[in-house]
This record gives C-alpha cells, structure tokens and sequence, in this order.
C-alpha cells in the first residue's frame, strides 16, 4: 500500500509539564498572546501556569479571552488583531478544541492583517505565526493535527481549515491537574469525540497502516474509560483522566491524515441547529456508520474487533447508550430532504466506505430523526 505520514508536531505530556519546559515556551518568541475561552484555562490552572511560565523568563503576555464553543471566524479574527496590537510574535492556545482550533486560525490572521475573515477558507499568504497548545480537555486531538474547525458567522455552519502550518510547534499536556475539572457530560463528550474519530479514521478510504494502528491503539484506551464511568454521577479517576488524554492524542494522530467520514459531517449539523455538543453529536451518528463500514470492510472490520474484543453490534450500542437521552425533533421527510445538498461535494461523504449516495444518507437521516436514532 502507498500511503505519506507527514506530522511535524512535538508533544510533551506528564504532571507540571508547563512548569518544567517554561524554556521552550519562552523560545518561541519574545511577545505572547494567549488565546482562551471565558472559564477553562483560568478553573483548570493551566492559564496560571503558563502565565508564570512565561513571567519567569521576561515574555510579556496577554489574554484574549473571548472564544466560545464551536469558535466563530470573527473572534478568531478578532484575536489575531490583538496580536498584532499588542505586537505578539507568537501565541499560546490554552483550553479545549474551540480555544486551540482558534489559535490556529488567530495565528493565521496576526501574520495576514489583510485577510477578512471569511478569506481564510481560500487560503492564506503569509504562514501563521509560531504558536504552542496546552490543552485542558481528552477529545479534539488538536494538540497534535493541523486541523482548525471554525463557525462561519454569516452562516452558522462549521467548516474547517487544514495547512502544514497550523501544526503547533509545542503542545504541552498535564492531564492529571488541566482535565481534573472538567464535568461528567464535558469528560464524556469529549471522550465519545475522541472514539468517533478513531473509528472514523481507521475506516476511512483514506486510512493507512500508521493511521489505523493510532485508532486501534486509541480505542483500547478510550473503550475501557468509558464503560468504567458508564453508570450515573461517575467520573473518571486519575489514571483514568491520563488515558482518555492519551487515548485523544493517539486518535489526533490516527484521523490527522486521512480525515473523517459521515458522523462528523452528519454532527455538525446537531450542534449547529440543536446544540447538541460535538462529542454527542457526532456519536449519535457513529452506530449506523460502524454497521455500514462493517459490511463495507469485513477485513478491516474483522481485524478491529478481534483487537478490541467485542463485536461490532457491542460497540455500536454501547456509544449508543451515552447519547440515548437525546431529546431531537421529529421531521418529516421533506425537510430531511432539503438537508441533503449540504454535503454534496463533502470529503467525508467521499471518504465513507462503499458509496455514500443521498439515498443513503437520507436513510441515515430518518433513522435519526424518525427512528429514534437518539432517543
């Protein structure tokens, strides 16, 4: 099989991993800006150390906290302004995948000052300037991809950008303190993203021998986490945290080349008209993909189940029983019809095993919106 990996990102994991490489962050530049949501970097501690991380070698910093979930093009916009402002030549992303997706973009906008910001879907002149990650959350894998999924405002959809240089040039994870804090539904969410892209991946047309051996390797590790803290009010431990981190970073790594397929298509569509979170929204989605890409790839399939030891039914209904709650609009058939041109032309559907045609996605569709698929 002919495959390229091409993946230029350094990360570093382990407890006080900021603390102890403040050097590496402070060779990145000599002016920072830091990009953040509202509550998690400052709750989780990493805002605090980075912060002093960098005051203990001199960088004079500041904060631009004003990314939301799902990050719109306009704050991103807006952050690399104040980069530019504050004369910042390199930044630092600290949250989860909306402030470290808006990085990237923020990155890409300081070094264009002409670039609107809807003109970064068209590409960009100037690369981005140098920025690092610390993330506080077990799911996006953005730490280790040169991926950045962002909100169009003037639309509402999410679409996504991918360059060599949204790779971070540091990516630091402490994930037994910076995940600690974060919520049951939050932890779960994050992880159900993590497993969607490992399953994805490793089934994509697209995927590889090193891609799918990240996926299996991140399944191993997501699954067992996941049915530990399956019943009610249970939260994970810290080893446990640990492996849903690590489980994260190995699924970045397993869909960063290949990409994803219907699921996180099909999702965004949730989160954007429903506010259903990511992790969830594309999980409701991921039983009808798993039976279909089964069928499609029995020798994929056979060889994946074999590692995780379960079934394809098994996995299926367990990622199943995290999104039964759901509550989703029933809708008739023709305005599950009018849905369909939105992925015309989509490379997930074209990574999808066998042919995804319309036919089969507004079965997909149904099933979700008529069948019960989320309840």
């Amino acid at each position: 099989m002919d495959f390229s990996f091409y993946m230029p990102a350094r990360m570093l994991v382990g407890d006080h991993i900021v603390e102890e490489n403040s050097g590496l962050l402070a060779g990145l530049g000599s002016r920072c800006l830091l990009v953040t949501g509202k509550n998690s970097a400052r709750l989780s501690g990493a805002l605090g150390d980075v912060t002093a991380a960098l005051d203990r070698h001199g960088i004079p910093w500041t904060v631009y906290d004003g990314i939301g979930q799902n990050p719109l093009l306009s704050a991103c916009w807006e952050a690399g302004r104040a980069a530019r402002d504050f004369g910042a030549d390199f930044l630092i992303g600290i949250g989860g995948g909306s402030p470290l997706d808006a990085a990237k973009a923020a990155a890409v906008y300081a070094a264009n000052p002409e670039l609107g910001p809807r003109e970064i879907y068209g590409g960009h002149q100037n690369p981005a300037l140098p920025f690092a990650l610390v993330g506080t959350t077990a799911g996006t894998g953005s730490e280790v991809t040169r991926v950045s999924v962002l909100t169009d405002d003037e639309t509402g959809r999410k679409k996504s950008i991918s360059t060599p240089d949204l790779y971070a040039r540091l990516s630091l994870g402490d994930p037994r303190r910076y995940t600690a804090t974060l919520p049951r539904r939050f932890t779960i969410s994050t992880a159900l993203d993590a497993v969607c892209h490992s399953v994805e991946s490793y089934f994509a047309k697209t995927g590889d021998p090193i891609s799918r051996a990240c996926a299996v390797e991140a399944l191993l590790l997501l699954i067992p986490v996941l049915r530990a803290i399956q019943e009610p009010d249970t939260l994970p431990d810290s080893s446990q945290r640990q492996k849903l981190y690590l489980g994260s970073i190995y699924a970045g790594l397993a869909f960063n080349g290949p990409g994803l397929c219907f699921p996180h298509a099909m999702g965004y569509l949730l989160s954007e008209e429903y506010g259903v979170p990511h992790g969830e929204a594309c999980a409701v989605f991921l039983p009808q993909f798993i039976e279909a890409a089964a069928r499609e790839e029995a020798q994929l399939s056979s060889r994946l189940f074999a590692r995780l030891g379960t079934r394809k039914q098994e996995l299926a209904a367990f990622v199943g029983s995290f999104v039964a709650g759901l509550e989703l609009p029933v809708l008739p058939d023709q305005e599950l019809e009018a849905l369909l041109p939105r992925w015309d032309g989509s490379p997930n559907m074209e990574r999808t095993p066998g042919d995804f045609s319309r036919e089969k996605r507004l079965a997909v569709l149904k099933k979700v919106f008529q069948g019960g698929g989320a309840k």
